[in-house]
């Protein structure tokens, strides 16, 4: 389960821009959600250089108070000179390095005295799977934030379209095995349980929530990048990603 404010794209220049320049409301709140946003790739990149569950998610907290908003490091962002994700990783590796130099476990929070945390829902959902690089487990983490972003916002469109049953035959036949490897639910299963008329139908309507996705999944991309045409390419380096984290 997505937390209610994580939004549908992983990184938003827009929401960047705000943070660093809005009023203090603005930036206050555009903050909030930013730490909220990233906490997945952090928490996972974290848990995969071999720390528990409970010191991971110390450090994690103590990544987001201390660098990504007592440290102001969204400040240091600049579509120029790249993707966020990078200066968010690099930022993170030189933490790293800090704590265990100075072996200080304790836990910090921002100014404000609000603490964002990581809840069971978080960690259970960033299952680290077995030799998997830090590196590669805040990609994969990264990718699948933004895709179950995608998938809750086609999902909230097509009931609002009158699509229910659209979406039934989408999540049996995509969503469910692309997340939980469960088997593909088979087309006559779909028919029966649908009352559709034909497994052509329940294809047919598979084809409308695939188009769906993928142009949803372009635009959001699209939103996370400097430029919006290279969002084909970032879209293969997270199924990439994916594939090989599966």
């Amino acid at each position: 389960m997505l937390p209610p404010d994580a939004g549908s794209s992983q990184t938003n220049w827009k929401m960047i821009f705000t943070a660093k320049d809005g009023d203090d409301q603005a930036s206050a709140l555009a903050l909030e959600q930013l730490a909220r946003r990233y906490w997945p790739s952090v928490y996972a990149f974290v848990r995969s250089s071999g720390r528990d569950v409970h010191e991971a998610a110390d450090l994690t907290q103590g990544f987001v108070c201390d660098v990504m908003l007592g440290r102001n490091l969204f400040h240091e962002a600049d579509p120029k000179r790249g993707r966020f994700r990078t200066l968010l990783l690099r930022s993170l590796q030189n933490y790293l390095r800090e704590r265990y130099r100075f072996a200080n476990r304790k836990k910090r929070s921002p100014e404000s005295g609000k603490l964002t945390s990581l809840d069971d829902s978080h960690m259970h959902m960033t299952a680290i799977a077995p030799g998997v690089t830090p590196e590669e487990a805040f990609n994969f983490e990264w990718g699948a934030t933004l895709v179950r972003g995608v998938l809750e916002l086609v999902r909230r469109n097509c009931v609002a379209d009158g699509f229910e049953s659209h979406w039934v035959v989408f999540e049996s036949r995509v969503v469910r095995p692309m997340l939980f490897g469960e088997k593909p639910a088979s087309y006559q299963t779909l028919v029966e349980r649908l009352d559709l008329d034909d497994r052509s139908q329940a294809a047919n309507m598979l084809i409308t929530v695939k188009r769906r996705f993928a142009r949803t999944l372009m635009a959001e991309t699209g939103r996370t990048l400097s430029d919006p045409a290279r969002a084909k390419y970032e879209i293969m380096e997270i199924l990439e990603d994916l594939e090989r984290s599966s």
